[in-house]
Protein backbone atom coordinates (compact mmCIF):
# COMPACT_ATOMS: atom_id res chain seq x y z
CA UNK A 1 0.00 0.00 0.00
CA UNK A 2 2.96 2.31 -0.57
CA UNK A 3 4.88 1.88 2.68
CA UNK A 4 8.58 0.97 2.76
CA UNK A 5 8.61 -2.69 3.80
CA UNK A 6 11.50 -4.74 5.16
CA UNK A 7 10.88 -8.49 5.40
CA UNK A 8 12.92 -10.60 7.82
CA UNK A 9 12.80 -14.38 7.54
CA UNK A 10 15.05 -17.40 7.90
CA UNK A 11 13.82 -19.04 4.68
CA UNK A 12 15.23 -17.93 1.33
CA UNK A 13 12.05 -18.92 -0.52
CA UNK A 14 9.92 -16.57 1.57
CA UNK A 15 12.50 -13.77 1.29
CA UNK A 16 12.46 -14.19 -2.51
CA UNK A 17 8.66 -13.94 -2.46
CA UNK A 18 8.79 -10.82 -0.24
CA UNK A 19 11.27 -9.21 -2.62
CA UNK A 20 9.06 -10.06 -5.61
CA UNK A 21 6.25 -8.16 -3.86
CA UNK A 22 8.45 -5.10 -3.27
CA UNK A 23 9.91 -5.68 0.21
CA UNK A 24 13.59 -5.41 1.05
CA UNK A 25 14.60 -8.91 2.20
CA UNK A 26 16.89 -9.50 5.21
CA UNK A 27 17.91 -12.81 6.71
CA UNK A 28 16.80 -13.35 10.32
CA UNK A 29 20.30 -14.55 11.21
CA UNK A 30 22.14 -11.61 9.68
CA UNK A 31 24.58 -9.61 11.80
CA UNK A 32 23.49 -6.15 12.92
CA UNK A 33 19.86 -6.65 11.91
CA UNK A 34 18.38 -3.70 13.91
CA UNK A 35 21.04 -1.30 12.61
CA UNK A 36 20.47 -2.42 9.01
CA UNK A 37 16.71 -1.90 9.38
CA UNK A 38 17.23 1.55 10.91
CA UNK A 39 19.44 2.51 7.94
CA UNK A 40 16.93 1.18 5.40
CA UNK A 41 14.05 3.02 7.09
CA UNK A 42 15.93 6.30 7.62
CA UNK A 43 16.11 6.18 11.40
CA UNK A 44 13.97 3.19 12.26
CA UNK A 45 10.67 1.59 11.44
CA UNK A 46 7.49 3.26 12.68
CA UNK A 47 5.81 -0.15 12.86
CA UNK A 48 7.09 -3.71 13.09
CA UNK A 49 5.14 -6.95 13.14
CA UNK A 50 6.43 -10.12 14.75
CA UNK A 51 4.93 -13.48 13.82
CA UNK A 52 7.58 -15.67 15.49
CA UNK A 53 7.22 -15.28 19.27
CA UNK A 54 11.03 -15.53 19.33
CA UNK A 55 12.49 -13.40 22.15
CA UNK A 56 15.73 -12.57 20.24
CA UNK A 57 13.78 -11.48 17.14
CA UNK A 58 11.30 -9.48 19.21
CA UNK A 59 14.18 -7.65 20.90
CA UNK A 60 15.78 -7.01 17.47
CA UNK A 61 12.47 -5.65 16.18
CA UNK A 62 12.17 -3.31 19.15
CA UNK A 63 15.73 -2.02 18.61
CA UNK A 64 14.90 -1.44 14.92
CA UNK A 65 12.02 0.93 15.77
CA UNK A 66 12.31 4.69 15.64
CA UNK A 67 11.35 6.69 18.75
CA UNK A 68 7.61 6.22 19.45
CA UNK A 69 7.54 3.20 17.11
CA UNK A 70 5.21 0.29 17.79
CA UNK A 71 5.82 -3.44 17.61
CA UNK A 72 2.79 -5.66 17.12
CA UNK A 73 2.90 -9.30 18.18
CA UNK A 74 0.59 -11.75 16.46
CA UNK A 75 2.04 -15.08 17.59
CA UNK A 76 1.05 -16.56 20.93
CA UNK A 77 3.88 -16.47 23.44
CA UNK A 78 4.55 -19.83 25.10
CA UNK A 79 7.30 -18.63 27.45
CA UNK A 80 8.19 -15.47 29.35
CA UNK A 81 9.41 -12.65 27.13
CA UNK A 82 12.64 -11.19 28.51
CA UNK A 83 13.06 -7.68 27.11
CA UNK A 84 16.61 -6.43 26.84
CA UNK A 85 17.58 -3.08 28.40
CA UNK A 86 16.90 -0.14 26.13
CA UNK A 87 14.32 -1.84 23.91
CA UNK A 88 11.40 0.24 25.21
CA UNK A 89 13.30 3.53 25.52
CA UNK A 90 12.20 6.71 23.77
CA UNK A 91 8.49 5.94 23.73
CA UNK A 92 8.62 2.64 21.87
CA UNK A 93 5.67 0.37 22.59
CA UNK A 94 4.73 -3.26 22.20
CA UNK A 95 1.25 -4.74 21.95
CA UNK A 96 -0.41 -8.02 21.11
CA UNK A 97 -2.76 -8.00 18.15
CA UNK A 98 -5.86 -10.14 18.59
CA UNK A 99 -7.53 -11.35 15.39
CA UNK A 100 -6.23 -8.37 13.47
CA UNK A 101 -7.67 -5.74 15.85
CA UNK A 102 -9.76 -4.60 12.91
CA UNK A 103 -13.36 -3.82 12.07
CA UNK A 104 -14.14 -6.52 9.48
CA UNK A 105 -16.78 -4.41 7.71
CA UNK A 106 -14.13 -1.77 7.00
CA UNK A 107 -11.00 -3.89 6.57
CA UNK A 108 -12.30 -6.66 4.31
CA UNK A 109 -13.65 -4.32 1.58
CA UNK A 110 -10.34 -2.40 1.69
CA UNK A 111 -8.31 -5.61 1.34
CA UNK A 112 -10.54 -6.81 -1.51
CA UNK A 113 -10.07 -3.46 -3.26
CA UNK A 114 -6.28 -3.71 -2.88
CA UNK A 115 -6.38 -7.30 -4.18
CA UNK A 116 -8.52 -6.29 -7.19
CA UNK A 117 -6.06 -3.48 -7.94
CA UNK A 118 -3.17 -6.00 -7.86
CA UNK A 119 -1.68 -4.45 -4.72
CA UNK A 120 -2.44 -7.24 -2.20
CA UNK A 121 -1.70 -10.66 -3.74
CA UNK A 122 -2.85 -12.69 -0.73
CA UNK A 123 -3.87 -15.53 -3.05
CA UNK A 124 -0.15 -16.04 -3.80
CA UNK A 125 0.69 -16.25 -0.09
CA UNK A 126 -1.69 -19.02 0.95
CA UNK A 127 -1.93 -22.72 0.29
CA UNK A 128 -4.95 -24.75 1.32
CA UNK A 129 -4.81 -28.15 2.99
CA UNK A 130 -7.55 -30.55 4.05
CA UNK A 131 -7.83 -30.60 7.83
CA UNK A 132 -6.53 -34.18 7.81
CA UNK A 133 -3.20 -32.83 6.45
CA UNK A 134 -2.60 -30.48 9.38
CA UNK A 135 0.83 -31.99 10.11
CA UNK A 136 1.94 -31.52 6.49
CA UNK A 137 0.74 -27.90 6.61
CA UNK A 138 2.81 -27.26 9.73
CA UNK A 139 5.90 -28.92 8.20
CA UNK A 140 5.52 -26.86 5.02
CA UNK A 141 5.21 -23.64 7.03
CA UNK A 142 8.18 -24.48 9.27
CA UNK A 143 10.21 -25.44 6.19
CA UNK A 144 9.47 -22.17 4.39
CA UNK A 145 7.49 -23.82 1.57
CA UNK A 146 4.34 -21.85 2.37
CA UNK A 147 3.69 -18.47 3.99
CA UNK A 148 0.15 -19.05 5.23
CA UNK A 149 -1.29 -22.55 5.39
CA UNK A 150 -5.08 -22.55 5.43
CA UNK A 151 -6.85 -25.64 6.77
CA UNK A 152 -10.18 -26.58 5.21
CA UNK A 153 -12.59 -28.71 7.21
CA UNK A 154 -13.88 -31.70 5.34
CA UNK A 155 -17.45 -31.36 4.21
CA UNK A 156 -19.89 -34.09 5.10
CA UNK A 157 -21.41 -35.95 2.17
CA UNK A 158 -24.91 -34.83 1.17
CA UNK A 159 -27.42 -36.17 3.65
CA UNK A 160 -24.77 -36.73 6.39
CA UNK A 161 -24.47 -34.67 9.54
Amino acid sequence: AGARTVAVDRHTERLDLAERFGATPLSAGSYGLPERIRRLTEGGAQYALDTTASAPLINDALRALRPTGTLGLVARLHAPLPLEPGTLDRGRSIRHICEGDAVPGLLIPRLIGLWQAGRFPFDQLIRTYPLADINEAERDCDGGRVVKPVLLPERPERGER
